[in-house]
């Protein structure tokens, strides 16, 4: 497949579904996150991708990151995290923006957590989600800094029925690795105007290793040279290296609502989750040889994670008048990350560097006024306040000590959803970011949806994104990232004797759509186009004579064009089939170089099939086209594709048996992308009552 074949392919959708351009108006479905307020998905700016609860299902998926790695111009980046464990770890990026600039919700609030979210992935349940809403481009006039590429904003399960889930699930792959045991279950109830849910699961995992050879090197500690004559250098064998983590994961949390009037509603959210994890990988471990510390890189290492969270907020929803009402969030979420990492072949201290408190606490309140007919105004303040307490960002990389660094947000912003005339409707909207650590910013957001016939719509949007540097990028010293080290840009240690500004990026994205729906036949064209300056990167350095290390700078201008297509159609009762697919073109304008971890081409085909009136099956086609992996460009990752079967049986209204086969033919991707487990097998059974 490639760029031509895709265009041709898109183009002829959207003209075959253009010939009949009057008959059927597009679908009912509302989305809130490219708004903040209700709204026909028809009539948003954005683009937005929503996942069903029913397509989720399909996909047999116990966490968040099996569903979202079957959306195209979504791609996980293995290898970001600076710990020895990163293969094991994936962000995810949104339109090549890359993971920093992905702003992960669940019901609109934030995490606390790693930057860049890598293991978010896992932690979300796919039990809890009633729908997934992708909105791609930059949403930082509305979310702020963390939005420049877009927002995923996972929401659960709402309380709108009396009704107790069970979910089962057991998968492994065909050599019995990679061992996956999900229990779920989520009770929710209504009692009079009081609601309420309780919810809890339990993920376990068994790991899933490669064996890799290794060389030993002994090194000065400071200046990392190499000490030949220590009795570690130059030791050799073969270790496994975990890419799946052996975990258990459990969670438990409630929500409870309560209608005080028919102009007040309030809620309360309570969520924990206590998380092990276990792997081996190689890095980097030291000891102490007569006294003096030697640093042993390429060594065999163990880590285990013991890490929680506790989310707690209140919300509430207030008719002022019935033209005007407002909103309001409270929240804190606490996360608690203990790391220990030990060598394998020699003893050693235990290294707790990647140790870390994070706490988030944040308050956001939104003002909804309908003006008249044609103007709904959105205005909102929030205030967010994160602290991260950690030895990782300790200028010392001999210290487990933790280092406090606090980054306050204070933001306003305002957005008037304007109805021009019957079949033109327009969104415009403004935020002013004031940043503890980074300069004061305003952004701007305006698009515009044209009907063109009662099914036809052309849909126009130009936004700006602004993105301050993270805690990471900044001050992080780790002394073990892939074959050197990496130092945040304010770090001055070692091989690295200066500090670096790092710049905000800013970013403008121009996009134009054309959707059209005919009774069963749906098709969508996106044409975009991305300018991110100052774009956060990593590159490295190495003068040959001190230890390579890896830092956070800023490239000039990098440009992202790009396509998004997507086709449906319904045959039958029975059969349905849909085709989307994501062309990427990146480039460094200095360099010329395309940017890391970006596939230029992205696919999936989907087919389901109703076999009988209990019966029905899925099948899924995903393909993976070429992608650097150095910021060089002189290594490439071949591309790969994915057929994916499954299957679902309702025994009756109660109860259903589901099972299915990932990478069915059994295909194999390179290790610089994280790797897979090979064929999978996974089945369960999901019981409501």
């Amino acid at each position: 497949m490639n760029k031509k074949i895709l265009i041709s392919l898109a183009t002829s959708a959207v003209l075959i579904s253009s010939i009949y351009a009057d008959t059927t108006s597009l679908g009912e479905i509302t989305v809130t996150t490219a708004t903040k307020t209700e709204k026909s998905i028809d009539g948003v700016t954005a683009s937005v991708v929503v996942v069903t609860q029913e397509e989720i299902e399909k996909t047999g998926a116990s966490t968040l990151d099996k569903i979202l790695e079957k959306i195209p111009s979504i791609n996980a980046q293995y290898a970001r995290f600076p710990h020895p464990s990163s293969k094991s770890k994936a962000s995810i990026s949104l339109r090549g923006v890359g993971a920093n600039g992905t702003l992960i919700l669940i019901d609109g609030k934030r995490l606390s957590g790693e930057t860049e979210s890598p293991y978010e992935m896992t932690r979300i349940t796919a039990s809890m989600i009633e729908r997934i809403e992708i909105v791609k481009g930059s949403m930082s006039t509305l979310y702020g800094s963390d939005a420049i590429g877009g927002v995923i904003n996972i929401i659960t399960k709402k309380i709108d029925k009396n009704e107790t889930t069970i979910d089962i699930k057991y998968g492994s792959n065909g050599d019995g690795e990679a061992k996956n045991k999900n229990v779920n279950f989520i009770t929710r109830a209504k009692v009079g105007t009081f609601k309420y849910k309780i919810y809890g699961n339990i993920n376990d995992t068994t790991p899933y290793s490669i064996s890799k050879s290794y060389s030993q090197v002994a090194t000065n500690p400071s200046t990392g040279s190499a000490i030949t004559t220590d009795a570690q250098h130059g030791v050799t064998g073969v270790s496994n290296v975990t890419y799946r983590d052996e975990s258990t994961t459990k969670t438990i949390g409630t929500r409870f609502e309560n209608d005080f009037s028919d102009n007040l509603k309030v809620g309360i959210d309570v969520n924990y989750f206590k998380e092990n994890r276990e792997g081996e990988y190689i890095g980097t471990a030291k000891y102490i040889n007569s006294g003096t510390p030697i640093l042993v890189k390429n060594t065999p290492v163990s880590s285990e994670d013991k890490n929680s969270r506790l989310d707690v907020s209140l919300d509430l929803e207030y008719f002022i008048t019935e033209k005007l009402s407002l909103d309001t969030n409270i929240y804190r979420s606490y996360y608690k990350k203990r790391n220990y990492t030990n060598p394998i072949n020699f003893t050693g201290p235990t290294n707790t560097k990647f140790s870390a408190n994070v706490t988030i606490d944040g308050i956001e309140s939104n003002l909804k006024y309908e003006l008249n007919d044609l103007n709904f105004i959105t205005s909102g303040i929030e205030y967010r306040k994160e602290k991260r307490e950690s030895s990782a960002i300790n200028p010392d990389p001999s210290s487990s000590e933790f280092i406090t660094k606090v980054v306050k947000y204070k933001a306003l912003f305002i957005q008037d959803e304007i109805v021009l005339n019957d079949t033109l409707n327009a969104t415009i909207g403004a935020r002013y970011d004031n940043i503890s650590n980074a300069d004061n910013k305003t952004t701007f957001q305006a698009g515009l949806v044209q009907k063109l016939g009662e099914n036809t719509s052309l849909r126009a949007n130009y936004a700006q994104g602004y993105r301050a540097p993270d805690i990471a990028e900044l001050y992080v010293v780790s002394p073990s990232y892939k074959d050197g080290k990496r130092f945040g840009a304010e770090v001055i240690y070692g091989p690295k004797t200066t500090a670096y500004d790092l710049k905000p990026e800013e970013s403008q994205t121009f996009e134009l759509s054309l959707s059209n729906k005919y009774n069963d036949l749906s098709s969508q064209l996106t044409l975009f186009n991305t300018t991110v300056k100052d774009k956060i990167e990593l590159v490295s350095y190495n003068d040959g004579t001190a230890a390579k290390y890896y830092t956070s700078e800023n490239l000039d201008e990098v440009v992202i064009k790009g396509i998004e297509a997507s086709f449906s159609y319904i045959f039958n009762d029975s059969f349905d089939l849909s085709l989307d697919a994501t062309y990427l073109k990146t480039k460094d304008k200095s360099t010329g170089n395309e940017l890391m971890y970006t596939p230029n081409i992205s696919a999936s085909i989907g087919a389901n099939y109703q076999i009988t009136k209990e019966f029905s099956s899925n099948l899924n086609f995903r393909y993976i086209g070429k992608q650097f992996t150095n910021s060089t460009n002189t290594t490439k990752a071949n591309n790969y594709n994915l057929v994916d079967l499954g299957a679902r049986y309702n025994i009756n209204k109660h109860l259903q048996f589901y099972a299915g086969i990932d990478n069915i033919f059994d295909k194999k991707i390179e290790e610089e992308l994280g790797t897979n487990v090979g064929r999978y097998f996974y089945t369960g059974i999901r019981v409501s009552f």
